[in-house]
C-alpha cells in the first residue's frame, strides 16, 4: 500500500468532513473522522499516518487545514466544524444543563404588551403580571423577536450550501407576525439532523441568556437548573438523538478493522463515565 503524501491526506480529509458534517449538521468527533479516513484510504489501496507526514497527533496535522475549526474537548478527542461554524461548533462544546420549565418560556416567548415577567426569589416562580403590579421580584427581559431571528440567521449562515439557501428563503419573507417563524420550523422538521443541530444551538442561546441574567442579579444556578425529578424544556428532546448516535458508533465498530480499532484513542475517564 502506499502511503499518502500531504496534499493527497487533506484532500482525502475534506472529502470525508464535508461529507458527513453535510450528513449530521453538527460538529464531528476528530476520532470519527479519522477511522473513516483510514477506511477509505484502505478502501482505494493507501494509508494515511499523520507520523509520517511529520505530525507527532492528528489534531497538528488538521490545523494545516483552515477550512476547519477545532474544539479541544476534556481528554484527549475533539469537535470538528467548518470554520464559518464556530457559533455551532460552541453549542456542542460541554453538556448543556436543563433549564426549568417556567425560565425557559420566560426567556424565549416574545414579550407581551402592558406585561412583566418577573421572577420572585421567596416563592421560587416565574410571575408574569401587568405592568404597574404591585409585585416584587426581579425582571426578566425575555429575547426580543428580533434577537431570535438574527439567531435563525446566523445559525443559518454556518450550514451547508443547500441547507443554507433552504433556510435563508425562510426567512426572506414578510417579517410582520410569527410566519417567518413558522416557515423556518417547517423547513427544519424536514430535516431532522438539522432540526436537532438547531435545537442544540437554540439552547446554547437561550441558556447563555439565563446565565447572564442570573450572574447581575446574584440567582443561583441550582435555581434556573432543572432538578433531577423536576420538569424542563430542552430545545430538543436529547434522548433518541443520543441512541441514534450510540447506534452509529457501534456500526462503525463493527466495520472497522481491528488494527485501525487499535489506532483510536478513548480517555479512560470518558469510559467510566459511560460504564457507570
Amino acid at each position: 500500500m502506499q502511503s499518502l503524501n500531504h496534499a493527497q491526506a487533506r484532500e482525502l480529509f475534506l472529502h470525508v468532513f464535508n461529507r458527513h458534517f453535510a450528513e449530521r449538521h453538527s460538529p464531528l468527533p476528530g476520532a470519527f473522522v479519522k477511522a473513516q479516513m483510514l477506511e477509505e484510504a484502505q478502501q482505494n489501496g493507501n494509508t494515511f499516518s499523520e507520523r509520517e507526514l511529520g505530525f507527532r497527533k492528528f489534531i497538528d496535522f488538521i490545523r494545516t487545514i483552515p477550512e476547519v475549526a477545532i474544539q479541544e474537548l476534556l481528554g484527549s478527542d475533539i469537535l470538528l466544524a467548518p470554520a464559518n461554524s464556530t457559533t455551532l461548533l460552541a453549542a456542542y462544546t460541554s453538556p448543556l444543563p436543563y433549564l426549568r420549565r417556567d425560565f425557559w418560556r420566560a426567556f424565549i416567548e416574545f414579550p407581551v404588551e402592558n406585561t412583566v415577567r418577573l421572577y420572585d426569589p421567596k416563592e421560587d416562580k416565574v410571575l408574569h403580571e401587568q405592568v404597574g403590579t404591585l409585585r416584587q421580584g426581579i425582571e426578566v427581559e425575555p429575547v426580543s423577536r428580533e434577537e431570535q431571528l438574527q439567531w435563525r440567521v446566523s445559525f443559518s449562515a454556518e450550514q451547508p450550501e443547500a441547507i443554507r439557501k433552504e433556510l435563508q428563503t425562510a426567512l426572506e419573507g414578510q417579517r410582520a407576525g410569527n410566519a417567518i417563524f413558522n416557515e423556518f420550523s417547517r423547513r427544519l422538521r424536514e430535516n431532522p439532523s438539522v432540526a436537532r443541530a438547531w435545537n442544540q444551538y437554540l439552547q446554547k442561546q437561550i441558556t447563555n441568556r439565563v446565565k447572564a441574567w442570573a450572574s447581575k442579579n446574584e440567582v443561583p444556578q441550582e435555581r434556573w437548573i432543572a432538578s433531577a425529578r423536576g420538569t424542563h424544556i430542552n430545545a430538543g428532546d436529547t434522548k433518541p438523538q443520543n441512541l441514534s448516535q450510540r447506534a452509529e458508533l457501534y456500526n462503525l465498530f463493527d466495520q472497522l478493522p481491528i488494527e485501525n480499532l487499535l489506532q483510536l484513542r478513548v480517555p479512560l475517564e470518558w469510559v467510566l463515565k459511560v460504564t457507570r
